[in-house]
C-alpha cells in the first residue's frame, strides 16, 4: 500500500536465549519453544495478531508467571507459555 506507514513497537524483549534447533520432528536438541507461532487477522476489524512461544521468566499482571516457572527455570520448558501481540491500530486488511 503506497504511502501508508506503520509503528513497530517491541512486544517482548526476549522470547529464548541460545540455539533453536530447525530440524523440526527431527530435531535432537533444545525444543524448549515448540514450534509454537502463529498469525491471524480478526474478520470483523482485520487487525492482525501474531502468537508465538516465548521460555523466559516473566512475572507481571499481564504475564504472570506458570507455576513451575522461576528465574532460576527461565529459558527452559517449564517457563514455556504463548504470548500474543496484537495489531491496535492502522488499516487492517
Amino acid at each position: 500500500m503506497l504511502g501508508s506507514s506503520f509503528t513497530q513497537v517491541q512486544a517482548t524483549p526476549i522470547v529464548h536465549y541460545g540455539g533453536v534447533c530447525e530440524s523440526g520432528v527431527s530435531c535432537t536438541g533444545n525444543r524448549d519453544l515448540y514450534d509454537d507461532f502463529g498469525i491471524a487477522a480478526n474478520p470483523g476489524v482485520g487487525m492482525a495478531s501474531i502468537v508465538y512461544s516465548d521460555d523466559q521468566y516473566i512475572n507481571d499482571p499481564n504475564d504472570p508467571a506458570a507455576s513451575r516457572c522461576i528465574s532460576s527455570t527461565s529459558n527452559t520448558s517449564n517457563c514455556n507459555h504463548t504470548s500474543i501481540g496484537t495489531q491496535t491500530s492502522g488499516p487492517g486488511i
